[in-house]
């Protein structure tokens, strides 16, 4: 079943709830795409391929505005977003993997996704809203 956004997960900063709302919806689609009849290793090798590239560019985004505005949390936070593309890179390996069952690994790399977010969001991002919005950043 997919996850829908709700206003719960939101962490205050526009340009972050929307990249959030944005990975949502790709884990979605790789979801859904994970089971597909007929679905080769190539397609979902893409659509892990920029999912991947898209989880790298919101870290990017928060990373830049950590250093901006000299987040005091971000040595801890960049270390999280460290271990996540580690495990990232785990999943891009086994789908390219000659024999791997790339429909089960999508599936779990959605779910892996999905829930790390929410959990990061509530344990990691929530904690610079204020910081942001102080800012203006809103």
């Amino acid at each position: 079943m997919p996850f829908t956004w709700n206003e719960n997960y939101s962490v205050g900063v526009k340009i972050f709830d929307d990249q959030h709302r944005r990975y949502i919806d790709i884990a979605n689609q790789i979801d859904a795409l994970s089971m597909q009849d007929g679905v080769n290793q190539e397609k979902i090798l893409m659509s892990l391929i920029e999912f991947s590239n898209y989880a790298a560019l919101h870290f990017s985004s928060e990373e830049t505005y950590f250093e901006e505005y000299k987040f005091p949390g971000s040595e801890l936070h960049v270390a999280e977003h460290n271990r996540y593309r580690e495990k990232i890179k785990e999943f891009l390996a086994r789908a390219q993997s000659p024999n791997a069952d790339v429909k089960k690994i999508a599936h779990e790399l959605a779910d892996f996704a999905v829930d790390w977010l929410l959990r990061h969001v509530i344990s990691m991002d929530k904690h610079y809203t204020d910081f942001f919005n102080a800012r203006g950043i809103k």
